[in-house]
């Protein structure tokens, strides 16, 4: 009887732990939206990000998708990549601007040259 007790006990504390876990970070809502990129990426095809509020995304060039999940933390953007990249975007203006580092180094700001600047698109009427 004491070995279910300790069974649910130990899967309860696991639930919590994961919940507590879940629930840190900082807030998406200030992020989320569409953004486009200012210039064309390699000369070519302007770049789109969705961040969507339940922390998923979408980065779309040349009619072509790749989906992502995406947190806030330290004040930056960070984009997870399914293939384990990470890129790191730098909010100005409130969030209405994102500066991306594309270099995929570790780095406070975005270098010049390496860098992909993306403006919130307005939605609606």
């Amino acid at each position: 009887m004491k070995i279910n007790f300790l069974k649910l006990g130990t899967i309860l504390g696991l639930i919590i732990f994961g919940l507590v876990l879940w629930g840190c970070g900082e807030s998406r809502s200030p992020f989320a939206g569409t953004y486009r990129s200012v210039e064309t990426f390699a000369g070519k095809n302007y770049v789109e990000l969705d961040l969507k509020e339940d922390g998923k995304g979408t980065w779309t060039v040349a009619g072509k998708s790749t989906d992502f999940t995406w947190v806030v933390n330290d004040g930056k953007v960070w984009i997870y990549t399914k293939s384990g990249a990470i890129l790191i975007a730098t909010p100005t203006e409130g969030g209405k601007v994102l500066s991306l580092d594309m270099t995929g180094d570790w780095h406070p700001g975005c270098p010049p040259n390496a860098c992909t600047t993306f403006k919130r698109v307005q939605t609606g009427g």
